[in-house]
């Protein structure tokens, strides 16, 4: 499920190219227009576009512990959406990350599948959280998982 609604500015991850198309905003290609598709360009956010948006927004968990990649998905989700419509595409873009999470970890993390995001903010690092970020984004799109892309 995508949301449409009114466009925010184009947003660019750590790899200096734009969450939804990955058009270049600096270097050789500076300043690459998004494709018309974009996610930018129509206003229509799914939950590979928050993924990749809440890389950025991964902060420390308030109880001292790990990271809140749920509550970094929930921002994302706000950002991008507004606060009307966030919270069934953080529910969705959470799905996505916990499909994408049990897949990697195997079948016995079947049985945590509604912990298992909370539990991989507690316990990776900041780049195992980049990765399955990207790899969930990825997976949802219909992609094969790049590492490379985080």
């Amino acid at each position: 499920m995508s949301q449409h609604t009114a466009i925010p500015a184009r947003e660019i991850d750590h790899n200096d190219q734009c969450v939804g198309c990955g058009a270049a905003a600096y270097g050789v290609s500076a300043g690459d227009p998004c494709e018309p598709l974009c996610p930018f360009e129509t206003g229509d956010f799914g939950p590979a576009v928050v993924l990749r948006a809440t890389n950025r927004r991964v902060l420390d968990h308030p109880a001292g512990v790990g990271y809140d990649i749920a509550g970094a998905i929930f921002a994302a989700a706000v950002d991008l959406v507004g606060r009307d419509q966030a919270q069934a595409l953080a529910d969705e873009s959470r799905q996505a990350l916990a499909d994408y999470l049990v897949g990697q970890w195997g079948p016995k993390a079947q049985a945590i599948h509604n912990q298992v995001v909370y539990r991989h903010g507690l316990f990776a690092h900041p780049y195992e959280i980049a990765t399955s970020l990207y790899g969930a984004a990825d997976q949802y799109d219909g992609n094969d998982p790049d590492p490379d892309d985080c």
